[in-house]
């Protein structure tokens, strides 16, 4: 065993010299969102010992998922033809959110119907040139959040709206927003966060990161893109000082509880230090924006929670009670919730008054769940 292990190392170090050099156009590269689980599946059943380079054009040269690069997801692939030249790949099960989270099945069998490997991947995708690649979850870099105050009736407000799922398809897990619904509007929760922040009055109204608002009423999407762009550029440049990880979830059709692990740098206060859990609906199709088109990333529960006295070398506990409450228009008859719902949770400085200089995200992190 140990010599296998030594051959395999040695192969991957001779593969590793020019793996990425050849120039080589990926089909995959042009093809749009709906397409990608097809054409994905259709690549890793075509792979074989003589064209497995072909996988490394499904990963961005930045990718970065559960502490793996792009070199270790190549060399985990392309290692079971070390084990049998004739290994034969499946990927399935494929569901992609319109939030860029991706789930799908691979297995590994060798020319004696074995199977080397049966596992469950869970990743994200970006936008890259024309189409999308894998991007991972970018744990290993400081993300961005943005909070966009809107209404279905607001004729200013489907421009934000919609620069924010761009930013999405652009930054991928790097980028976070959640939609809160005001004013007359089915898709209201209860005690939307609107007072934390200075409120300008109208809507739109976004919060950056929690310390900087931008009121996002402009003639054209690509206008408030090109702003909210501006704002969050910099923002993403900044130095790592705050991890969440190992995100546990138990959910019923009542309550979901969890924990998570935060890792703090010594240079940030833990005084007013609140984790923020929003639990939000990935897609509706049902209540549609005022240029009839679906909403994206709607918030359905939201809890703030004081840990600026924890212990946090210890997993931090949090909670979403009252799930059944939430407004009828939302509940599935077989589940009693959506079947499309992301956790999102971040931490954040949030004094009372608000202070825009210090009420800052230090970072975010997404879970989806599967009902």
């Amino acid at each position: 065993m140990k010599k296998f292990l030594i051959l395999i190392s040695l192969v991957l170090i001779l593969f590793a010299c020019d793996r990425f050099e050849h120039i080589l156009e990926p089909s995959i590269s042009n093809i749009g969102l709906s397409e990608f689980a097809n054409s994905m599946a259709e690549l890793f059943s075509n792979t074989n010992q003589n064209n497995f380079l072909e996988i490394s054009f499904l990963f961005s040269d930045n990718y970065f998922n559960q502490d793996t690069t792009k070199d270790e997801k190549y060399d985990y692939f392309t290692s079971f033809f070390l084990i049998d030249p004739n290994t034969t790949f499946i990927a399935d099960n494929i569901t992609i959110s319109p939030s860029l989270h991706i789930n799908w099945h691979f297995t590994a069998t060798n020319s004696n119907h074995e199977i080397l490997a049966d596992t469950t991947f869970i990743d994200f995708l970006i936008k890259e040139n024309e189409g999308f690649v894998f991007y991972g979850d970018q744990n290993n870099k400081k993300k961005v959040m943005v909070e966009l105050f809107t209404g279905k009736w607001c004729s200013n407000c489907p421009n934000a709206e919609d620069a924010l799922h761009e930013l999405r398809m652009q930054y991928g897990s790097r980028f976070s927003y959640v939609e809160y619904h005001f004013g007359d509007d089915e898709l209201v929760i209860d005690d939307p966060p609107i007072f934390y922040y200075p409120f300008a009055g109208t809507l739109p109204f976004g919060i950056v990161n929690g310390n900087s608002h931008i009121v996002y009423s402009a003639p054209s999407v690509e206008d408030v893109k090109t702003e909210i762009d501006a704002a969050i550029t910099p923002l993403l440049q900044e130095p790592l000082l705050a991890s969440l990880s190992n995100v546990q979830i138990n959910m019923s059709d009542t309550l979901l509880t969890g924990s998570v692990q935060i890792d703090l740098d010594p240079v940030v206060s833990t005084d007013n230090l609140a984790l923020v859990a929003v639990l939000m609906e990935n897609y509706n199709d049902e209540y549609l924006n005022y240029h009839d088109e679906p909403h994206h990333n709607i918030a359905l529960k939201r809890e703030t929670i004081d840990i600026s006295e924890l212990d946090l070398r210890e997993p931090v506990s949090f909670e979403l009670t009252e799930l059944n409450t939430l407004p009828q228009w939302y509940m599935d008859n077989s589940t009693g919730l959506p079947d499309d719902l992301t956790l999102v949770l971040w931490i954040q400085t949030l004094e009372i008054p608000y202070n825009q200089n210090t009420c800052a995200v230090h970072n975010v992190i997404e879970v989806q769940i599967n009902n």
